[in-house]
């Protein structure tokens, strides 16, 4: 009787063990995450575009804050300065000094640090970054790291979940990888390419692009290796760069074409090329991957496209926007408030767009194509950047 009463045990304990790998074998292993699909072969929101879906998933690591909470942070070339923004207000937090030619703007994944590059003036070459503390009872810049050899930084990102810094360095051709903790340089990666002036990195912080007005051509970068991989053409005197979530697609700039070429960075070539600019200054992509936006100081337009199918979707004239006020003729002879840097607001479809010549920063809303803010700042504002830190 024990021995049938045994064997009956098993079967009954084999059953449901069966049961149980029935129900559950297309679930993750405890403890793993699982991940939205985005559609198509689209490896972030947004570059399922090109293969026909446009995904709008937005990401929000702070659900209990609002859109547009947080601040954003402007550099300002002709100033030596530094404004801070309050993003849904447009009013100003503080303007700090930060020294010689500031041009970019970096913000740390917490969105308490901004780091801001030196890049010098026409005499005298940068080689430093400014760090601010937007944690700060008032912002205040808390150090500054040196970077040596490693001349005119640029375009500057966060990567490694803010461990680590990309920052080019124009006057060596490299992409150079500070220690954020340390402020000591890495790795300097050789672009193999004059004038390599912005810095485009995918989401993941994995692979970085410069773009290199000299030589009119884009180099990728593995970051995770810590090598040079490869040059894509592009047009001459290109600037202007950003990159779609997944990094399939690179857009590129060109000042003097007047182009921007879209390049498919699986196939390793120009996609497309649009034109009608008159210069394609900075180039932005939406956290979503869904808005392109292309700022043109010369004719004084921020262009708005949809990414994959490249069709337009807007060109905001700024001349014609309420509480816009550019002066008569700006340091260069020019009229127009002459938009340059972007950023975007990370939980709502909102785009922040620096006017060098006015002086002002203004809020763009990329479902309504409409400018729904403007802000002042410092002098010559140029790069900008979003930080989603919630000052009480």
């Amino acid at each position: 009787m024990t021995t049938l009463r045994s064997a009956a045990l098993l079967a009954l304990l084999a059953l449901a063990l069966a049961a149980g790998c029935a129900s559950s074998g297309n679930q993750p292993p405890e403890g793993t995450q699982t991940q939205p699909r985005t559609g198509g072969r689209g490896r972030f929101p947004g570059d399922s575009a090109r293969f026909g879906g446009v995904n709008k998933v937005i990401e929000n690591s702070r659900p209990d804050a609002p859109a547009r909470a947080g601040v954003i942070v402007v550099a300002n070339q002709q100033g030596a300065s530094a404004t801070v923004v309050d993003a849904a207000t447009m009013k100003t937090i503080a303007t700090l000094p930060v020294g010689n030619g500031p041009h970019e703007v970096a913000i740390s994944p917490d969105g308490r640090w901004a780091v801001v590059t030196l890049y010098g003036d026409r005499a005298t070459p940068g080689h430093e970054l400014a760090v601010i503390d937007l944690a700060a009872a008032a912002p205040a810049v808390v150090r500054t790291i040196d970077l040596g050899e490693y001349h005119r930084p640029h375009g500057a990102a966060f990567v490694q979940d803010g461990r680590t810094i990309v920052v080019t360095s124009e006057t060596s051709q490299r992409l150079v990888l500070v220690n954020f903790a340390s402020g000591k340089v890495d790795t300097a990666l050789a672009t193999n390419a004059r004038g390599s002036h912005m810095v485009a990195v995918r989401r993941d912080g994995k692979r970085a692009w410069t773009s290199n007005i000299g030589d009119g051509n884009v180099t990728e970068f593995d970051l995770q290796s810590r090598r040079t991989v490869r040059q894509l053409p592009a047009a001459p005197n290109d600037e202007g760069i950003a990159t779609t979530p997944g990094g399939i697609l690179v857009w590129v700039g060109s000042n003097s074409a007047r182009t921007v070429t879209i390049i498919d960075t699986e196939r390793g070539e120009s996609v497309a090329t649009l034109t009608g600019f008159g210069t394609p200054y900075r180039i932005g992509i939406s956290r979503t991957g869904r808005v392109a936006v292309v700022n043109d100081p010369d004719n004084n337009k921020v262009w708005l496209y949809e990414v994959g199918s490249n069709r337009e979707l807007a060109q905001i004239d700024l001349g014609k926007v309420d509480g816009v006020t550019p002066p008569a003729a700006g340091e260069d002879g020019k009229t127009g408030a002459g938009p340059e840097g972007v950023t975007f607001d990370p939980i709502s479809d909102i785009a922040y767009v620096t006017l060098h010549r006015s002086n002002q920063v203004v809020a763009v809303d990329l479902t309504t194509h409409k400018v729904v803010g403007v802000g002042s700042v410092g002098a010559g504002p140029d790069g900008i950047a979003f930080s989603s830190l919630v000052r009480r």
